[in-house]
């Protein structure tokens, strides 16, 4: 079992297309072009749909969100509905051993 949760700044910054310098490797054609925030949920994307992981989730919030707990989710495979459902099955299958 494998489960990540990764949260991070819905902020510009974030969202904007990132330099791809890269001298001793080549960048991943899916990262070319995307922002931090895209790299995230891309790998986070990956890692669950080659079984590394049983899931992922990837939300940004923004700095208001203490105030009122608002997020954002990039993918629907990322979001945070399929994150939670998976940990609480894991949760039961454990429970029941």
């Amino acid at each position: 079992m494998s489960i990540t949760w990764q949260g991070l700044a819905a902020a510009p910054a974030s969202r904007k297309p990132i330099k791809d310098k890269s001298p001793h490797f080549p960048v991943f054609p899916d990262f070319v072009g995307a922002s931090y925030l895209k790299r995230y949920d891309l790998l986070c994307q990956k890692l669950a749909k080659e079984q590394l992981y049983s899931s992922a989730s990837v939300i940004a919030t923004p700095r208001a969100a203490v105030a009122d707990g608002a997020y954002v989710e990039l993918s629907t495979m990322t979001g945070l509905r399929p994150f939670v459902a998976s940990l609480a099955g894991h949760i039961a299958a454990e429970a029941a051993r």
